[in-house]
């Protein structure tokens, strides 16, 4: 039953991912792997580990793809770019390289909804494992992230394996199941920076339980149980060969002189201090895989210190971030039948019906710890930062009903809340990556709340053209869009927005929400200034003069412009 959940959810994501346009980040990451798994190089996007575009450089090599052309000595500018690799055509058409590149995504989908299933299964009864596996697999941001080229699905499934197995080795004091926690734990070290804060929380875990046995052992007389111990320092050893053995494959065919030159390249133009630079140009002549993952992390700190990109929260604009965005992302993104399970198996624990153990513990600690990290951040975009929440939320909640109710009552609830949600992603089908729950007004309200992935990453520039045909008026469109894709690509025939143009002409514009929302002044942070003031001249005009004539998707604004250029900001 869990396989067949598993498998309806992979193919609504798959439907999805069909119309979807390339987003934001996937021409980066799809042409990363691509240089990785083909040329052995790793001189593009090291602000992002390996292995989740390894997976996609392995599935385009496979479909016959070509490795981008990467100047010698590297430099960026005169380097192959992301998107016009993507849509050269050489050798494969720009959706057949989408469609390899995202072909992985599904199956990681997968494998986090059947490895929920199992665990939680094992901790509370098949009625849980199938109630959190159902939660999981219809998840609205879940369902959008599984047909999009990123990492957040596969730090998803690292941060939930990690927890479930370091349970099972601390159960069992297993040195195998300690082996296996720290092959996850390097997988999700390795799929995101993110992963990094899971080193604490396993730490933790097995410090804790050495000392509760210790304790114990000396009330009961007998010596504790000392294998926590080694088997964390295993965990940690495994964790690193795993982490450094992908960044080890993505670079093999990089001398130590290329590491050296790419690490710098990418810390400079992060800002980095000098300092920092020449510590981890070091490391990186001493072990560059170590050079790259320490430059990665780096360029995180910087981007965190100094901001970005502009963020959205409920009308206001900020380079800082906003201490609350990902709570409230989560109310508005999540499906209410999800919030439901979780409010209920709240109620049952705070009633004291549920026994809270090291299990519930384990599952809800992390989900506070991700909340509270996010409160630090100065780059909100989406609540797919927090992706990994929804599964620990989902076992815990399902693990709560289970024991704190009968069990009829728990599979009622879980049924309910599992089927409303299933419902609720019918509804917006195909727009998952535009979800807003019907507490915030649904989709369509959805840019009063969110905007960037939340909302508009790109998704809709191919059912654009389909529209446009289908209306007959794609000669008559102008286009000023956001996204990974290309307009000139997907409506041939239409004119893209120039921002340099001081007049705009009458006529149908398509504009994406996140340029009608902090366009300008995403471009102004960038220092791209006579963009920005461009387009700040189209949105005012939109604003003053421009009427309505639809939407496609959730994420593009039509308009039609009488004669008149635009006012002056």
């Amino acid at each position: 039953m869990a396989l067949a959940v598993a498998a309806a959810g992979v193919l609504v994501a798959r439907d999805a991912g069909l119309g979807n346009s390339a987003t934001m980040d996937e021409p980066f990451h799809a042409m990363a792997g691509a240089e990785y798994a083909i040329a052995g190089t790793y001189f593009a996007n090291l602000e992002h580990p390996p292995l989740a575009k390894l997976l996609a450089g392995v599935s385009l090599r496979l479909a016959g793809a070509r490795a981008p052309h990467i100047s010698h000595p590297f430099a960026v500018r005169t380097s192959e770019q992301p998107r016009p690799w993507l849509f050269s055509g050489d050798p494969l058409p720009p959706d057949a390289l989408l469609a390899a590149a995202r072909r992985p995504f599904y199956g990681l989908f997968v494998l986090l909804v059947l490895s929920v299933a199992g665990a939680v299964r094992h901790w509370g009864g098949d009625v849980a494992g199938l109630g959190a596996a159902a939660l999981v697999a219809f998840e609205p941001a879940h369902l959008a992230h599984a047909a999009v080229v990123h990492t957040d699905v596969a730090a998803s499934l690292g941060f939930f394996g990690t927890l479930a197995l370091t349970l099972a080795a601390l159960e069992r004091r297993s040195f195998l199941l300690w082996a296996a926690s720290g092959a996850a734990l390097g997988a999700a070290l390795a799929a995101k920076f993110s992963g990094i804060l899971l080193v604490p929380v396993v730490a933790t875990l097995a410090l804790a339980v050495s000392l509760l046995d210790r304790r114990k052992g000396r009330e009961e007389g007998r010596k504790a149980d000392s294998r926590p111990l080694p088997g964390l320092l295993l965990a940690f050893a495994v964790a690193g060969a795993v982490l450094f053995g992908s960044y080890a494959v993505a670079m093999r065919a990089m001398s130590r002189a290329e590491a050296e030159s790419a690490v710098r390249a990418f810390l400079v133009s992060r800002a980095a201090p000098p300092a920092a630079v020449e510590r981890i140009a070091a490391l990186s002549r001493l072990l560059p895989p170590a050079g790259h993952y320490a430059a990665g992390l780096a360029g995180i700190e910087v981007q965190n210190r100094t901001g970005g990109g502009v963020n959205f929260l409920r009308g206001r604009l900020s380079t800082d971030g906003f201490w609350n965005y990902f709570f409230v992302a989560f109310g508005v993104k999540s499906a209410v039948g999800f919030l439901a399970v979780l409010l209920s198996g709240t109620c049952v624990v705070l009633l004291g019906r549920a026994r809270v153990d090291r299990t519930l513990c384990v599952l809800v600690f992390p989900v506070l710890y991700l909340f509270a990290s996010g409160m630090a951040t100065s780059y909100n975009i989406g609540v797919r930062h927090i992706l990994p929440v929804y599964p620990l939320l989902a076992s815990a909640a399902a693990l709560a009903l289970v024991r704190g109710t009968n069990p009829r009552t728990a599979a009622g609830i879980l049924l309910l809340g599992a089927g409303l949600e299933t419902a609720e992603v019918a509804r917006v089908h195909p727009h998952e990556m535009s979800f807003f729950n019907a507490l915030a007004g649904g989709p369509s309200h959805g840019e009063a709340w969110l905007n960037d992935s939340n909302l508009d990453w790109g998704q809709d520039l191919a059912r654009l053209g389909v529209e446009m045909r289908g209306r007959g008026e794609e000669s008559s469109l102008t286009v000023a869009y956001f996204g990974g894709d290309e307009p000139a690509y997907r409506l041939p025939l239409a004119r893209v927005f120039d921002t340099a143009r001081p007049e705009i002409p009458p006529g149908l514009y398509a504009v994406s929400s996140f340029l009608l929302c902090c366009g300008p002044e995403t471009l102004a942070f960038h220092g791209e200034l006579e963009d920005a003031r461009g387009l700040a001249r189209l949105r005012a005009l939109l604003r003053q003069q421009g009427t309505p004539a639809g939407r496609v998707g959730y994420s593009i604004h039509l308009f039609r412009v009488p004669g008149a250029s635009a006012p002056e900001r």
